[in-house]
């Protein structure tokens, strides 16, 4: 039979059975006891072949013990657990990041400073025959859902029999491709006096008509820049012949702050901010604030009518945190939030409004609401 050494790995022959003292290895000198294959596997199906076993205590690896955890760290999948009977407590949201939160924090500061440092506005007029309302969807920060807002806006008040203009006045021209439709031209080409009103306004839905924007609206900007004197009332001045076929106009603006953006805020009379419950749209908010308080000096008629908040997540408390606080700093022109919807994202890449896409929707409910209260004035 053949023996192997399990501390060098020495072959030996031996007779057959091995002595019972164990055998010395010719190599290491070393003893090992020799013993035979395990009963599971019988001598027929391996002739000749025995099982070498290290003998026990030699060369043992260490044992690693593992210390039970003190009584009073209990596993959290046994603290969350309820006792029989007792109701589940619904999951806790994760605390808002706190880099996040001074950062808001630092922001509704710089608001309430601005409220307070901002004049007193006088009375609106009452309007006299058919007056047009223009309403500018503005804010520098982008990522808000300023199109979204102004597309579905503008919808909803045409749903409701109001004859809707959409002026989209962003070089994106993300108007067009929300609702659907390609005009061969918009904004641009109407206010450079290369298409008139006819040309330029695209029907785009039952009483709801668009002036789209784009690309061309670059040379505009350089067109408004170039002018010596009144260059910022370009837009209000191209515009004002088309007052008599509409009741209200909702103008979607670019983010960021240029000659366009001063245009449309010199030919609105009303303002809706959308604004995303997060930190960086609370401090573009709080820089829109003093942009606009430098151009009221000159407009003492424009409004900040509507603040809208978007991107309301209830799952997380962060945000709603942050609506508490815009409820408290503007109880009069906050608006109810519009929910986070995936459908609101869903329904642009269909060429459809939320009304069209999902029409029983949480998106299209704000919407609807948002709606009503703006044509209530």
């Amino acid at each position: 039979m053949i023996a192997i050494c399990p501390f060098c790995r020495a072959r030996h022959d031996i007779p057959d059975p091995a002595p019972a003292s164990g055998l010395t290895c010719v190599s290491c000198h070393r003893r090992f006891a020799a013993r035979r294959q395990p009963a599971t596997v019988t001598a027929e199906a391996m002739p000749g072949v025995m099982r070498i076993e290290r003998p026990h205590g030699v060369f043992d690896r260490p044992v690693v013990v593992a210390r039970p955890a003190p009584a009073l760290a209990a596993p959290a999948e046994t603290a969350l657990r309820p006792e029989p009977g007792e109701e589940p407590e619904p999951p806790v949201p994760p605390e808002p990041d706190a880099a996040a939160e001074r950062a808001a924090q630092a922001a509704l500061s710089a608001i309430l400073r601005q409220i307070a440092a901002a004049p007193a506005t006088p009375p609106l007029a009452a309007p006299q025959g058919h007056a047009t309302r223009r309403i500018g969807v503005m804010l520098s920060k982008g990522g808000v859902g300023k199109t979204t807002t102004a597309v579905n806006l503008a919808a909803a008040l045409a749903q409701a029999g109001k004859r809707t203009l959409v002026i989209d006045a962003d070089t994106q021209g993300q108007a067009a491709y929300a609702l659907g439709v390609a005009p061969s031209c918009g904004l641009a080409e109407l206010v450079e006096g290369t298409a008139g009103p006819d040309e330029a306004l695209f029907p785009a839905r039952d009483s709801l008509w668009l002036l789209a924007g784009g690309k061309a609206l670059a040379g505009l900007k350089r067109l408004m820049t170039r002018k010596d004197f009144g260059g910022e009332r370009t837009l209000a001045e191209a515009l004002a012949p088309l007052d008599a076929r509409f009741d209200l106009v909702v103008v979607d603006c670019a983010p960021g702050w240029d000659a366009l953006s001063v245009n449309v805020l010199f030919y609105v009379g009303e303002l809706l901010v959308p604004v995303a419950l997060e930190a960086m749209s609370l401090q573009g908010f709080s820089e829109f604030l003093q942009s606009f308080a430098a151009v009221s000096r000159y407009r003492p008629q424009l409004r900040l009518s509507y603040i809208v908040p978007t991107f309301l997540d209830k799952r997380v408390r962060g945000p709603a945190a942050l609506h508490e606080e815009l409820a408290t700093l503007y109880p009069d022109t906050l608006c109810p939030p519009i929910r986070y919807n995936a459908k609101l994202s869903e329904a642009p890449a269909a060429g459809q409004t939320i009304f069209e896409y999902a029409p029983r929707s949480p998106g299209a409910r704000d919407y609807a609401s948002l709606a009503a209260r703006v044509a209530q004035g």
